[in-house]
């Protein structure tokens, strides 16, 4: 993955994911119970190309409403997109200390529960994630549970909306 010029670095997605889902792991086996239109193994097989990623923070509970946390593009190559929605989280995650503890995904509808298990830097994490996904867009809203530090270790929390948008092709290397 690239991200576009005028974007940040090509980390800049995979850091935000890592912040709302924790997230890594092996997707669960047997069947999806379903197969949507351009689906990888019961998945959606995103397309490559350009898209526009909005991300929206708010606390847990009733914090108040969220502020904008992001408003960036980023290039998804063929090899980014290639096993779906689920392996893309998963790869830009890492595959070591987390599971998908459940995704289900039911025509564009997702509802899914990613489990990471804590590390030296970071307490264990617990994602549920729902929403929209198509080939070209999604919505999902991210509840993480796991953050906090002394007495509250594991107890503090975040949400999070990340909407994204293919607005088109990427552009070549060198920026024209």
């Amino acid at each position: 993955m690239r991200i576009a010029k005028g974007g940040v670095r090509a980390s800049g997605l995979a850091v935000l994911l890592a912040v709302s889902l924790a997230g890594c792991g092996e997707p669960p086996g047997g069947e999806m119970g379903n197969e949507p239109q351009g689906g990888a193994d019961g998945d959606v097989q995103i397309e490559p190309g350009l898209y526009r990623m909005q991300i929206t923070l708010g606390g847990t509970g009733t914090n108040g409403p969220g502020s904008q946390f992001a408003d960036d593009t980023a290039c998804l190559t063929e090899e980014d997109v290639q096993g779906g929605h689920r392996e893309m989280l998963l790869a830009m995650q890492g595959r070591d200390a987390c599971r998908f503890e459940r995704y289900d995904l039911q025509g564009s509808r997702l509802d899914a529960v990613l489990v990471c298990e804590a590390d030296s830097f970071t307490p264990e994490t617990r994602a549920e994630i729902s929403g929209t996904v198509t080939p070209t867009a999604s919505d999902l809203t991210m509840s993480v549970a796991g953050f906090g530090e002394g007495e509250a270790a594991g107890q503090g929390g975040v949400e999070m909306q990340v909407a994204s948008e293919r607005i088109g092709e990427c552009p070549e290397e060198g920026g024209k």
